[in-house]
């Protein structure tokens, strides 16, 4: 088991949670905050920070200076960009409107409704576990308090402190004994389904306990463990996700850590004009089917909307949401004429490549690649299968990613779009079979039965 000594060693980002501390700062100080309602950080998006307080969203852009080794003087940082977002909700408490104050305006182009609005229908990238949309996260927030993760000896929340460490950590208070300790709950990680996932801490040797000089007692310790770890792998019933990833998403949001997001993705066609936002995804699992993404965007920290699509069929790899680890976007469903342009490029010749003729690469190329599709499969093999181009495809080995052989005729994506057709037909069909009278009426024969059963119920 690790120990608190070792756990408080390990090497953190102090710079970005510094970082992220003093861009509060400058919001309080230039909109006169002086509440000690918590700032949450939400997300980055298009290089700036967006923070809810008090029910309002703050989009944040700074600026500061470099030293001679270019490391960021956060003495100097200012804000460069500043809106305040207030939000509007229907009678169902559904996020109905925004209205975006812009307190210092971005030279270059603040973000705007048509910004804010897509990214609030986002799944959440705070941590891998919780993926519902911004909106719902920021409702969740809205409503949490110190309470919120109670049990009854204990409650369990965490605090704006600075630490940057990246082991998960919470405090806990004994509502008993009167006092504070903090939890470090080291990550733990299991095989399934040939992916290694995070899981839910399971024993008392899962988790550390700073007493805070607070002197208690191993038997408290064990009390303590036995609650977090009880209440942890309890469902939240409202959202249907274990309470530790509940409890994570707000220590993420209230004590941010320098959480990598990598889309660790390759690039195939740079050079075009219109597909240039196609690529290979780089660490697929084993067992995965081969599959490319197209992003909406090639610039893919600007990507709203990805579709990633199977190699070998006509199918979509993920259904509901892009996601790779904390990565993840909303899927991106194909109407007919942007598939049928998909394959029509995919169809046509590849560019000639330049470079040095006598390289591998170069041979690899002229020998294999005659057309986009064949150059998409190419880099597939390459970057993400390990493929070495001086040997022939072995299209699968064990415990290896598989290669593609440069034959492999292009699915019919065209069968996607229609069965998105045959889909909305069915509903179609459905709605009006259920909108018709006799069906509206339910077992009355007419609307006169209904209204006289209605009016003997009322008496």
């Amino acid at each position: 088991m690790l120990k608190l000594k070792t756990i408080k060693g390990k090497q953190s980002d102090t710079q970005y949670t510094k970082y992220v501390f003093k861009t509060v700062d400058l919001i309080k100080s230039m909109v006169n905050l002086s509440s000690d309602y918590p700032f949450y950080l939400l997300s980055w998006h298009k290089s700036r920070q967006i923070f809810l307080n008090n029910k309002k969203l703050y989009v944040a852009k700074t600026e500061f200076d470099y030293d001679e080794k270019h490391n960021p003087i956060l003495e100097s940082a200012k804000l460069t960009e500043l809106s305040e977002i207030k939000l509007y909700y229907d009678s169902k408490a559904i996020l109905a409107d925004i209205d975006i104050d812009i307190i210092i305006r971005n030279d270059e182009g603040s973000l705007w409704f048509e910004d804010i609005m897509p990214w609030l229908e986002e799944p959440s990238e705070i941590n891998r576990e919780v993926d519902l949309p911004y909106h719902e996260v920021i409702k969740f927030l809205n409503n949490y308090n110190k309470e919120t993760f109670r049990t009854g000896n204990y409650l369990f929340y965490p605090k704006a402190d600075g630490d940057s460490n990246f082991t998960f950590n919470i405090y806990a208070y004994d509502l008993k004994n009167k006092v504070e300790m903090k939890l470090y709950i080291p990550d733990k990680t299991v095989k399934q389904d040939d992916e290694w996932i995070n899981i839910v801490p399971e024993t008392s040797r899962d988790i550390i306990i700073d007493d805070l000089g607070n002197k208690i007692s191993a038997y408290q310790k064990r009390q303590v463990k036995k609650d977090f770890i009880e209440y942890a792998n309890q469902i939240n019933e409202e959202y249907n996700i274990k309470n530790y990833w509940l409890m994570e998403l707000v220590k993420l949001t209230i004590s941010p850590i320098d959480e990598l997001h990598e889309w660790s993705c390759h690039r195939i066609f740079c050079n075009q004009d219109k597909f240039s936002n196609i690529w290979v995804y780089d660490f697929p699992s084993e067992k995965e089917e081969p599959s490319f993404m197209i992003t909406d965007s090639p610039y893919i920290q600007d990507t709203t909307k990805v579709a990633v699509l199977d190699f070998k069929s006509p199918k979509y790899h993920f259904e509901d949401i892009y996601k790779r680890g904390n990565v993840k976007r909303k899927s991106w469903i194909f109407n007919e004429q942007e598939i049928k342009e998909l394959i029509d490029f995919l169809q046509s010749p590849s560019e000639k490549i330049e470079g040095n003729e006598t390289s591998r690469y170069y041979r690899g190329y002229k020998k294999y690649v005659k057309t986009n599709w064949q150059q998409l499969i190419f880099e597939y093999n390459h970057n993400t299968a390990y493929w070495d181009i001086d040997e022939p495809i072995s299209n699968k080995v064990k415990g290896e990613i598989e290669q593609l052989p440069f034959d492999l005729p292009i699915p019919n994506y065209l069968e996607l779009a229609k069965r998105i057709d045959e889909e909305n037909e069915e509903l179609g069909a459905t709605v009006k079979e259920l909108s018709k009278p006799e069906n509206l009426m339910g077992p009355f024969k007419s609307t006169e039965e209904m209204m006289k059963n209605l009016l003997d119920e009322k008496d």
